[in-house]
């Protein structure tokens, strides 16, 4: 298992990610998540800066290395979608169903907690729609930020509102054009 951290641009907070078996297995704005990942796990961890990711033949750092690359080009407005390895080792079958249909959400677009909970066949679910994308491990790989509320508001976000607005942002700006 390998970590490094990443920051996706000046407005927004280093991510931490985590690679296993040459596969992404987190993506984390500095919340408890990945710790808590990490300590389920058991894992030895080596944590490693881009200079030594690119120099790795390791498939942990390679996928890194893309991440990286992927989430440069995200920031650009040159990546719509993800297509890196990714491994999901957490999660409940429904926050699992949760996270599948959050990458369904088309990239500059936004749907409501509620239409959510309807895509997932829990229409009075929306609380607990939120509660999984609160869990979601791969957030911004996994759009949950592209969530809001019934009502326009951002809602909640596992790394905070004003990273959630910079998000839709960087994506309604690309999209746009």
């Amino acid at each position: 298992m390998i970590m490094t951290s990443y920051q996706l641009a000046k407005n927004l907070p280093t991510v931490t990610l985590v690679a296993h078996q040459g596969c992404l297995i987190a993506l984390d704005w500095h919340t408890q998540k990945t710790h808590d990942l990490l300590a389920k796990h058991k894992a030895k961890v080596a944590v490693m800066n881009s200079v030594a990711l690119s120099h790795s033949i390791d498939a942990d750092a390679k996928v890194l290395v893309e991440t990286i690359t992927q989430l440069k080009e995200y920031q650009a407005g040159q990546r719509q979608v993800f297509d890196m390895p990714i491994g999901i080792y957490t999660g409940t079958p429904f926050q699992q169903k949760v996270w599948q249909a959050l990458r369904q959400i088309p990239y500059g677009q936004t749907i409501s907690y509620a239409q959510l909970a309807l895509q997932v066949d829990n229409p009075k679910g929306f609380r607990a729609v939120a509660q999984a994308n609160g869990r979601n491990p791969l957030s911004l790989i996994i759009p949950c930020h592209r969530v809001i509320a019934s009502d326009g508001k951002l809602g909640g976000y596992t790394g905070g509102i004003e990273i959630k607005q910079t998000l839709l942002d960087i994506e309604q700006a690309s999209y746009q054009r």
